[in-house]
């Protein structure tokens, strides 16, 4: 088969991803064999090229949202049958014996293996998962490259999403309105919240008032119109998350979905933090991610996207790094339903 491999990483425009020919892989017990149609590009799998994230397997082929058919079964896999429809996110593992496997935290898990990462990805012809953690889209009716970005960002926003206990009818704010908070920004819609969106960016800021937030701004200048009763809070700029708090309620829930951040101060604890939680997006979960899908068939998402075709790809990851993608998301065409 052909994949794209990260062996030795650098910058983007130094070429660390390589095509190569592999052998097909075969499914171990209850395993999956997915013939790949179609596989988002996350900018995660721009760090792990790079560097920014040190390789967990050498060489490893990226990639974690993933959509595509069932073409063999592992010995004892009886989950599907060749021929369905499935996806694969992020979370490829999670042993279902530890104390947080068994509280329903699987996201937490010492065993855990990650797509793309510590196991082989969706950037090739063919992916083995365990059957246990493949997305059943056999009663999903949206295209199959509506749902490839779904499996990241649009998991990854509902679980922030949920972190937030934010209940219907009150305000919602969002700092930086990428695909995650595109998703949310729709599921918050739907259930009657009002939504605040801080952005710089001047298209993501007419995509933003286009798909229906009530108010966009930078409260790096700028406070929200009223105090929220929650924040999801996407960039690394520690700096700005006190500016995020001054825009809650004293009850909100503060939710940071990055993955590293810089140093956060907060100088003035009562006015700001005082009665406020702060969470933290930490790996995914499959029950968040069956629940988005649901909510995702019933709302008919879909997003402005950028089909990219196979040997395409290290080109439009240096697009990606420049911010020059068009449309929201980038979308690998890798073969046919």
């Amino acid at each position: 088969m052909k994949a794209w491999i990260v062996e030795k990483q650098k910058p983007i425009e130094e070429e660390p991803l390589k095509l190569v020919d592999l052998p097909i892989p075969e499914p171990g017990d209850k395993e999956i064999r997915v013939r790949v149609t179609h596989c988002g590009i996350c900018r995660t799998d721009l760090h792990i090229a790079e560097g920014d994230i040190p390789l967990s397997k050498k060489p490893v082929i990226p990639g974690h949202e993933i959509v595509g058919v069932v073409d063999a079964l592992g010995k004892n896999a009886k989950r599907f049958k060749i021929g369905d429809r499935v996806g694969i996110s992020w979370l490829n593992y999670a042993c279902g014996k530890c104390k947080y496997c068994k509280r329903g935290e699987e996201n937490y898990c010492p065993h855990i293996k990650r797509t793309g990462y510590d196991v082989d990805g969706g950037f090739a012809e063919y992916v083995l998962v365990h059957e246990d953690f493949a997305f059943d889209l056999r009663n999903i009716s949206l295209p199959s490259e509506e749902l490839a970005p779904m499996m990241c960002p649009g998991i990854t926003g509902h679980y922030a999403f949920r972190l937030s206990e934010i209940r219907e009818g009150e305000r919602l704010g969002m700092l930086g309105f990428g695909p995650t908070a595109y998703y949310i920004l729709h599921v918050a819609k739907s259930m009657g919240m009002e939504v605040y969106i801080s952005t710089r960016s001047e298209e993501h800021r007419r995509i933003a008032e286009k798909y229906g937030a009530d108010w966009v701004g930078n409260i790096a200048h700028q406070d929200f119109p009223r105090k929220v009763d929650a924040f999801i809070f996407f960039p690394t700029a520690g700096k700005l998350v006190e500016r995020a708090l001054e825009n809650t309620t004293p009850a909100a829930t503060l939710v940071l979905g990055a993955v590293t951040m810089s140093p956060i101060v907060i100088e003035n604890y009562t006015a700001n933090l005082w009665g406020r939680k702060i969470k933290t997006v930490y790996q995914v979960r499959r029950d968040y991610g069956r629940e988005f899908l649901e909510i995702a068939n019933r709302l008919e998402l879909g997003i402005e996207k950028e089909i990219i075709r196979f040997e395409e790809v290290p080109e439009a990851m240096i697009r990606l790094k420049r911010g020059e993608i068009r449309g929201m998301v980038q979308v690998i065409k890798i073969g046919e339903i």
